[in-house]
Parts: structure tokens; sequence; C-alpha cells
């Protein structure tokens, strides 16, 4: 195989030193156009691609974030990892995304990875167990971010879970529900989802309202099995719930399947409303009522908040932001059978 081209390559073809060639590559020094044009030709003519670890291991850092993800199956994470990985390439740096399965052990050993690779930051979007990682890296000075869910140790940026599960449930409680239930998962990290249920029951009246039903999604149950013989069991029993809010978009879409097989319809029986708005809760065939994540703005704002911590060390004050969500109303939510009928008054749409 042909030996690949050098900087000592690059700087014979173009005629000109060694650091010439590297002040043109790094955009630094004072170098003439005509220069710096013959160097660039003889770049794309040798075909030279820059020796990143040797650069990194002279500036003491490397050019590369470590983003960890809890599930990228799930479209909510990967939609964001995507926008954060393109931001991140508008600041120069490249992404190295690990992918944790939602086992604290794998959250572990892929954070080591990412120290040993020397990344200049880690950026983090969901945790596993108790989040002990977020204290121990911190204690190492390591550069560190959490999106889309709220870390007080920590830079972060999220939305006010509290505030946006309340907001769809006062939907749901507008439009005439009296018995919702709350359909949790561990899909969710559990704080995040400890605040989506304290939204939940501040909207049904108040911190100490306890749900009608807690449902658990298959990523605790054996099977979708022991899902629908749940809602059956449900929905059977006395004062059966005419709503259900699931703490995300995947739990709600799993429940709209498991209610449209045993026979139940939505939103004429039931509504459900989701959190997260992935790409799925938009189609027709779903029309799933869902709060919508400003993802944009998540990765926007956390890549941001990484670079300015890189460049600013432990010292600086920690910069913590909470975003607004926004509640998308589509054909999963509607009055309660009773309410459709007229026997009830006061609800709105």
């Amino acid at each position: 195989m042909r030996k690949p081209p050098t900087i000592l390559d690059v700087a014979e073809t173009s005629g000109v030193s060694k650091s010439t060639v590297s002040n043109v590559i790094r955009g630094a020094g004072n170098v003439s156009s005509t220069t710096r044009d013959r160097v660039l030709e003889a770049v794309a003519q040798l075909g030279y691609r820059p020796n990143a670890l040797a650069r990194n291991l002279v500036r003491q850092r490397t050019s590369t974030l470590g983003l960890v993800v809890g599930d990228l199956a799930n479209p909510f994470y990967s939609e964001l990892a995507k926008l954060i990985e393109a931001c991140a390439s508008e600041a120069g740096y490249t992404t190295m995304i690990c992918n944790t399965d939602g086992r604290a052990e794998g959250e572990r050993a892929r954070v080591e990875s990412l120290l040993e690779h020397r990344v200049a930051g880690i950026l983090m979007l969901q945790f596993s167990g108790d989040g002990a990682i977020v204290g121990e890296l911190l204690a190492q000075d390591v550069p560190l971010v959490v999106a889309s869910c709220w870390e007080e140790r920590s830079d972060c940026v999220a939305v006010d879970d509290v505030a946006a599960a309340r907001r769809a449930v006062e939907h749901l409680v507008a439009l005439g529900h009296e018995r919702i239930a709350y359909v949790s998962s561990a899909l969710v990290e559990p704080a995040t989802d400890r605040a989506r249920q304290l939204g939940f029951r501040q909207a049904l009246g108040g911190a100490d309202t306890q749900p009608v039903v807690r449902l658990e999604h298959p990523a605790y149950l054996r099977s979708d099995t022991d899902l629908r013989a749940a809602v059956e069991r449900v929905l059977d029993g006395p004062d059966p719930p005419t709503a259900f809010f699931c703490s995300n978009d995947l739990v709600a879409v799993d429940l709209l399947e498991t209610l449209e097989q045993a026979g139940v319809a939505v939103p004429a029986a039931v509504s459900v409303v989701g959190f997260d708005d992935i790409a799925l809760a938009g189609l027709a065939r779903v029309g799933l009522t869902t709060v919508a994540q400003p993802t944009d703005e998540l990765a926007r704002r956390g890549v941001e908040l990484l670079l300015r911590r890189i460049e600013g060390g432990a010292d600086l004050p920690l910069d913590q932001r909470r975003l607004e969500a926004r509640l998308v109303v589509r054909a999963s939510t509607a009055r309660p059978p009773r309410v459709a009928g007229g026997t009830a008054s006061g609800a709105s749409a």
C-alpha cells in the first residue's frame, strides 16, 4: 500500500517550510495568498490529511465532544443526538456518541471510554441509575453539560417537565376528563419521570393527589401481552379512566396499539396524551396529542453551554436554563363519552 503523504511531502511539493504548511492548515501566521494557494494545491494534489491526533497532543486537548445517550432506539434521543452533532460540527468539533442501553454499568464504561479518548467535554442526554457519574466527572473537572433532563449539580438545559405535564393534563381536564391514568416507563430518566408525574398530580388538584392508576410500560413488564392485560384490567374495573397521560411518546404509541388490539376506540372511548412529539406522533395514522420539546434549541444551547465550559473552565458559575414546551393537540384526545353525549357541563375544547 502507498504510504500516506506527510506534512513534509506537502512542504517539498509546494516549496515551503513545514511550519508554513502548518500555518496554512491551521489558518494561522502571516502567509501570503500566493503561498497559501500553492500549499492548498499541494494538499489537494497529494491527498494529504492532517494528523488530528498529533495536533491534539500539541494542543493538550482534542476537538471531540462526547455524547452519552441512554437509548438511541428512542426517536427523541436519536433526533436530538443528530442535531447536537450538527451544532458541534458547525463549531469545529466532531462528536463521539455512546449508547448506554439504560444500564448504569454501561454508562460508566462508555464515559470511561470517552475520557480515555481525551474528549474536550461530555454532553449527557439521559442518566442511568442514580446519576453518581455526574459528581465523579465534576470532581475531575471534566467539562459537563446535561441536556433534556434537569441536573442541579452541573450546567444543564431542559424543559420544565412539571409545567409541561401539568399543561397536558389540564387539556384533558378541560375536555371533561375526571379519571385520568398515568403510564410510566423505564425509557424515561427517573427524575424526569417523577417531575412529569408531579405535574400530572398538580393538574388533578394538587401535588398530593394520587393517580387513578399507575400502569407500567413493557420496559418493566415481561411483554406487550402484560400491558394489554393491565390496560384491560383497569378499563374493566370500577370507575375506569377515560384518559391516559403517558410519560413519553413511545409509551403512548404502544398504548394506542394496545387499545386498538383490545377493541377500545381512541378518542371515542378513551383519550391518550404523550410527551416529546417524535416524528411518529405526527403521522395521520397515529395523530397523537403530545407535549413538544424544542429539540433544535435543546441541541444548540447544550453545545453552547459545553463550549462555554470548555473555554472557561471549572471556575465559571453554573448556567442552567429552562425551556418552554408546547402542547400539540391532535386526534387522540376528545371529550369523554358522557360529555360528548351532553350529560356534563362546563367542559371546553
